[in-house]
């Protein structure tokens, strides 16, 4: 009986509930793309979180103009957008049939309606950076100085779009990320790059917010 017991919980995936991770990547991330002015929403840092598959968050700066102030928080399968500005939220579940949050770093088209070429660069995420690159066979080589930072550099080319991450350090950690594909010309500087102790309040329910459930 107890071996029947044993197998009945390797086959149910709610046997048993999956371990909290440990440990979270924080990024911060300024867009430096030509045509972004200085001061503008879009000249703001933007603050990234995940942790393993399951657990991602993203803050954004206040947006005055469009009355927003978005925040986003996965955890799968739940996912909150919420708006701190008229502290209201929908909520919504994934319905899987896989449970991974994304955090693509150039999330050009719109789901349903992408080239393969599209998907692939979506597949570049925040958190994830060096590994696409290495996935596609780029090795490191000696880069240019930026911010004064000695930098290694990873190119990959995907379709007609030329990809091209900056790092530096010991550990190895992002510096920058630019795309280039048709009149598109985007980068984006990293201004914060780090690993900490996992915060689950940092994924959890928001609270002092109304919040909507979303219709299946």
């Amino acid at each position: 009986m107890r071996n029947v017991l044993i197998i009945a919980c390797l086959l149910v995936t709610t046997c048993a509930a999956e371990p909290q991770p440990k440990t979270m990547t924080k990024i911060e991330v300024i867009l430096g793309s030509p045509g972004v002015v200085a001061g503008t929403f879009a000249s703001k840092p933007k603050v990234f979180y995940r942790s393993g598959t399951r657990y991602c968050r993203i803050e954004e700066a206040p947006d005055p103009d469009q009355g927003v102030h978005n925040l986003m928080i996965v955890s799968e399968p739940d996912y909150w957008t919420v708006n701190l500005l008229t502290k209201t939220a929908r909520h919504a579940i994934d319905p899987g049939p896989t449970f991974n949050c994304h955090l693509s770093i150039f999330a050009y088209g719109a789901p349903g309606s992408m080239d393969e070429e599209t998907k692939e660069i979506r597949e570049l995420e925040f958190g994830q950076e060096i590994e696409f690159f290495k996935a596609r066979g780029a090795v490191a080589a000696k880069g240019p100085i930026l911010q004064k930072q000695e930098t290694m550099v990873y190119r990959a080319k995907i379709g007609t779009a030329a990809l091209a991450l900056f790092t530096y350090g010991t550990p190895e950690r992002p510096l920058a990320v630019g795309l280039q594909r048709g009149d598109k010309n985007d980068l984006y500087w990293y201004s914060g790059y780090g690993q900490a102790d996992f915060d689950p309040k940092l994924f959890a329910k928001p609270e002092a917010v109304k919040i909507e459930e979303s219709k299946p």
